[in-house]
Formats: C-alpha cells, structure tokens, sequence
C-alpha cells in the first residue's frame, strides 16, 4: 500500500485558486511535513486528501484508493485530526471515545479493548478519564482528539496543526505520541506553523506559498537548496525599519528579519550570512551608530524559519 498521491490537483473557490496544480507524493510509513502561512493552500489541501472537498481538477489517492470515486475504502485507512478539538464536553474521555467507535461501526468487546488501548496511550490517569471533558487542559483534550481518530486502526493520519496554542511540556508530549505512530509504521501528513516542529519530526517537508509547493526535501536538503550556513542571531535593546535597511545594505548579508524573543518579551534580529567571521564586527558597529544597545551575539545553524522567509519574503507567522 502506498501512502498518499497528489496528482495535478487545483482547487478553486470562486475567482480564488487556492491550491495550484499541485503534486506530491507522501511514501507508506513516511512523516511528512506541510509548512505554509494561512491561506497557503495547505488547509485545503488536507480537506481533499480526507475527502471533505473535491478538486476542480486533478486526481488524489490514499493507500492506491481514488478518494473522489472509492471513498469508503479510504476512510476505513485514514484518519483525520482536525485543529479544532471534537469532543463533546459533557462526557468524559471514555464516554467521548465509545461515541466515536460507534460512529465507526465498532461496538462490544473490540470497542472496549480499543478504547482501553487509546486510553492508555493518551496517557490520562484514571481520574482524568472520570471527568467531563471540559475540565481538561489543552494538552489532555488534545490528546484524546488524536485518540479519537485513532479508533478504527487507520494507517494513514492527517494531523493538522496538533499543538497549536500548547505549552511548551505539552507540545513536547504530543511530539512523543506522534513520533511513536511513526515506529508503528503509520503514514503522517502533519501540517504545522512551527519550524521547531517540522525540524524535530518530519524526514521530508514542503513549503507552500500561494497554492503552489515551492520547496520540497528533508530540512538538511532545504537549507542546502537555499545556499545558506549560518545565522547571526543579535538580541538588541530595540529596532527599526531604518535599522533593517542599513543590515540589509550590508555586503555579505543575503537577509534580515526580526523575530519573537516569546521569553524576554521582544524583538530580536535574524541575519544570515555565508561569511558571519568577515561580516560580525561591521555588523555589531553598524547597529551601535544606530544607537541601539547589542545585549547578545549568538552565531547558530539556519533553520527552516531562515529557509521559509529567504524563500517567500515573509516570516510563517505573518
């Protein structure tokens, strides 16, 4: 069985194309990463891969099944995570699971062996399980989110956006659960804004950008493909758009972008270089006649937050 084939698939909305003659294949077993700002296309792209809508034109499959003209078949393989969570909040875990194997036709002793299973690989303590699930946190409602399309033993998983607005703890505990459907061989699309993410978890990853697919490889291979090895990485007590330009100006500099220091509370600066020895002390005077403070210097690896803004003009965030 194959994992997914996207195969010249354009979606219109309207006068609005919102995804482009598109192609891309995800492998059995494989974790893919999708990466795009809102309104790149990747939303609506995962929404004709499950089968919510249809494409204007082109052809997709899921496990060598046509999800337009053999739709059962695929959702017997696959199993869709949406952003939003879809529980009910007046039943607890347990109950909310029962709903949902129901829904997939399953009942009696398979359903309860599968539900004591999710149980357990949500990691809820029995307490937990006993509550309504409008006294959990984030973090435990989306676990048992990812459970619930768990059910009916799907081999392919769309997760979309899984830890959005987590904490730090609870995103890294998401992160264990979806790395150990990956050594059960399952097949992951996971759509994300957060590079960290896609970095940590995902062997290959495509950016798209206005419906199209501009880039596409494992991280390492995307950082190559842009020609870029290191960034700068200055904390300073404040910046400006004339202080951007002046970086910018800079012979050796390829780009500049300011970033969230989510810790401190404010802006730092981004620059990438493939010379940062030769550019570093025109770099820290060029900010200092600016009449900004430089608090920190950190010379680091280009990540794929650096590959996505060389490559579309804009931070993922935008």
């Amino acid at each position: 069985m194959n994992g997914i084939e996207v195969d010249s698939v354009t979606k219109r909305f309207e006068d609005v194309v919102a995804v482009d003659n598109l192609s891309m294949s995800v492998e059995k077993g494989e974790l893919f990463g999708l990466l795009g700002p809102n309104g790149a296309g990747k939303s609506t792209l995962t929404k004709m891969i499950s089968g919510v809508i249809n494409p204007t034109s082109g052809t997709i499959k899921v496990g060598n099944y046509s999800v337009q003209d053999e739709s059962t078949k695929v959702k017997e393989i696959l199993g869709v995570v949406p952003q939003d969570i879809v529980l009910y909040d007046y039943l607890n875990a347990k109950e909310n699971l029962a709903f949902y194997g129901r829904l997939y036709g399953l009942s009696g002793r398979k359903l309860s062996d599968r539900i004591k299973e999710l149980l357990e690989f949500t990691q809820l303590d029995e307490k937990a399980v006993k509550r309504h699930v409008s006294t959990y946190s984030g973090g435990m409602k989306r676990r048992v989110n990812i459970a619930a399309a768990l059910l009916h033993e799907p081999q392919v998983i769309l997760l979309d956006e899984p830890t959005a607005g987590l904490d730090p703890q609870n995103k890294h505990a998401l992160w264990e659960i979806i790395q150990s459907l990956k050594k059960e061989g399952k097949t992951i699309v996971l759509t994300t804004h957060i590079m960290e993410e896609a970095e940590e978890l995902c062997s290959r990853v495509a950016i798209m950008d206005h419906g199209k697919i501009i880039a596409l490889g494992s991280p390492s291979q995307l950082v190559k493909k842009v020609k870029m090895e290191n960034t700068i990485t200055v904390v300073p007590d404040k910046t400006s758009t004339s202080l951007l330009e002046k970086i910018k100006g800079m012979a050796g500099v390829k780009n500049v972008y300011t970033a969230p220091d989510e810790t401190e509370n404010r802006e730092i600066l981004k620059v990438i270089t493939d010379s940062p020895d030769d550019i570093l002390p025109e770099l820290v005077s060029t900010i200092v006649n600016q009449g900004t403070k430089v608090l920190s210097v950190e010379l680091s690896r280009v990540t794929l937050e650096d590959v996505f803004i060389t490559l579309t003009g804009r931070s993922l965030r935008e």
